[in-house]
């Protein structure tokens, strides 16, 4: 159970650990930036960072690692069916949630890059 709760938490340290990322990305020009590209830059990152990292994605994305964990805890011969369907919930649904961070973190890059290219910079990526 000692395993469960230290993995639980490190999954729970990666989304914490998102909550600021993707938005803070800096971009490649194909030219010199053009007038205004900072304040633009400031505008677009604050777009991005309005994405929440606890959307409606990553709590799906921690319902079904949940579900599938449990699943695979209660399944798991080596521990009763108890302590394997709550471990496998919890390691499952951290997981889970840590999935769906990530997915947000390339969210957020992509919106502050189409962002920028929508106000005319040269952005290649």
């Amino acid at each position: 159970m000692k395993t469960t709760i230290l993995s639980a938490l490190c999954a729970t340290l990666a989304v914490s650990a998102c909550s600021g990322t993707g938005a803070s990305y800096e971009p490649a020009l194909s030219s010199k930036a053009g007038p205004g590209y900072q304040q633009d830059l400031a505008e677009c990152r604050a777009l991005a960072k309005s994405q929440s990292v606890w959307n409606g994605e990553t709590r799906t994305a921690a319902a079904v690692g949940a579900g599938v964990g449990a699943l695979a805890g209660f399944a798991d011969d080596d521990v009763s069916n108890e302590e394997g369907l709550v471990s496998g919930l919890i390691v499952g649904a951290a997981t889970g949630a840590a999935a769906g961070a990530l997915e947000t973190r390339h969210l957020r890059k992509d919106i502050l890059i189409g962002c920028l290219r929508d106000r005319g910079h040269p952005v290649a990526g």
